[in-house]
């Protein structure tokens, strides 16, 4: 068994190499590397009770990152999408854009309406069941309307 002053000498050593580690795995994001590294050692500090001196601990603590990083990468959003890689963002930029009399199929939209998109694709993935509650809607409610405004949207611009 390790003991709990031990922890802080190993926490000490090797913070900084689990850190590194964290950061290079994690495409150099230091907010995400930070994250992953004090989650290692959380669960470093609720395991050590099981562990003994002769077990290689910075081997374990290699171990542990892998595993947190990966759980980290699943319970990520997924990465943004180049506008390349959107076919409707490259048809209204083939086109040109918005009509020439600058009329914008956002205008068709009441305030309320407008509000509810900004709202929307201004909060990640992860805010907007808090986004949904703000505005007195279950989160399947608020996709529900999203939708019906993609919708009105899509057939204005037809």
């Amino acid at each position: 068994m390790i003991e709990p002053e031990h922890c802080t000498l190993i926490i000490e050593k090797y913070y900084n190499e689990i850190f590194s580690y964290c950061y290079a795995k994690l495409g150099y994001s230091h907010h995400s590397a930070e994250d992953c590294t004090q989650e290692v050692f959380v669960v470093f500090f609720s395991k050590h009770e099981r562990l003994d001196e002769t077990d290689n601990i910075r081997l374990w603590l290699y171990r542990a990152a892998d595993n947190v990083i990966k759980a980290f990468v699943r319970k990520a959003p997924p990465p943004a999408v180049s506008l390349e890689d959107s076919p409707e963002a490259m048809n209204i930029a083939d086109s040109g854009g918005f009509a020439e009399n600058g009329d914008s199929p956002l205008d068709l939209l009441s305030s309320e309406e407008r509000q509810l998109l900004e709202l929307y694709y201004n909060s990640d993935y992860g805010q907007r069941n808090e986004a949904a509650k703000r505005l007195g809607l279950s989160l399947p409610a608020l996709y529900r309307k999203i939708h019906k405004l993609k919708k009105k949207l899509r057939a204005a611009e037809k």
